[in-house]
C-alpha cells in the first residue's frame, strides 16, 4: 500500500467520525429547556445593522429564535446559525416561514460594528436580523432570558412566542430535523 492510499484511508476514517455541521448524532435528541416556559420578555431596544430599533413590540405576532453571541463566537454560534439555516428552509414552503425570524443578539457592542455582525451572518439566512444593544438593553434582555453574556450562554436559542412569552431554550448539540419538530410541536401547544 502507497503512501497516498494510506493517507486517503485514513482521511476517510477520520471524517467519518465527525458530524456534520448542525447535526448531531443520531442517538442525541434535541433538549429543549422549558423551566422558564411563561416567561413574558421584559422592555428592550436593540439596532438592527441598518440602525432601525428592535423592541419586545417587534417579537408580537412572529415566532422569534434568539440567539446570543458575537462575531468571535466561533463553533457554537455557527453550530446554532447552521441549524437554523437548516430549519428555515424545511419549513420554507409552509406559511409558518413568514411568521418565524431569527434575531442574533451581539453581546460585544464594542467590537461588533454594523459590518461586521453583516459579515459574519451573510453565509446563513439573509432574513437573520443582526442586532447590538447598549450594555443596560441588554442586561434586560439577558436578565428575561436568565442568561449571561459569557460563553455559557453562547449558542442556545431561546424560542419566544407571538404573546412574547418564553416558551424554552433549545440546547446544543443541534439537529436540524429534530430542531424543527420540537418547534412545530411548541407552536402547537405540545
Amino acid at each position: 500500500m502507497n503512501h497516498r492510499t494510506r493517507n486517503l484511508i485514513a482521511f476517510v476514517v477520520l471524517a467519518a467520525g465527525f458530524p456534520t455541521p448542525g447535526h448531531a448524532e443520531p442517538s442525541v435528541t434535541q433538549k429543549v429547556d422549558r423551566e422558564l416556559a411563561g416567561w413574558m420578555i421584559g422592555n428592550f431596544t436593540l439596532s438592527d445593522l441598518h440602525g432601525n430599533t428592535i423592541t419586545q413590540e417587534d417579537l408580537k405576532d412572529r415566532w422569534t429564535f434568539l440567539l446570543l453571541g458575537d462575531t468571535q463566537c466561533k463553533q457554537e454560534c455557527l453550530s446554532a446559525l447552521t441549524a437554523l439555516t437548516g430549519m428555515r428552509k424545511r419549513i420554507a414552503s409552509t406559511e409558518v416561514v413568514k411568521i418565524t425570524q431569527v434575531l442574533f443578539v451581539s453581546i460585544d457592542a464594542q467590537r461588533d460594528t454594523p459590518e461586521r455582525l453583516h459579515r459574519y451572518l451573510a453565509p446563513f439566512d439573509p432574513q437573520f436580523i443582526g442586532t447590538m444593544a447598549n450594555r443596560v438593553n441588554l442586561s434586560r434582555l439577558l436578565e428575561d432570558l436568565a442568561a449571561s453574556d459569557t460563553p455559557p450562554g453562547a449558542g442556545s436559542l431561546w424560542l419566544i412566542g407571538p404573546d412574547r412569552y418564553l416558551r424554552g431554550e433549545f440546547l446544543p448539540p443541534y439537529d436540524i430535523a429534530r430542531l424543527t419538530e420540537k418547534f412545530l410541536k411548541i407552536r402547537i401547544g405540545r
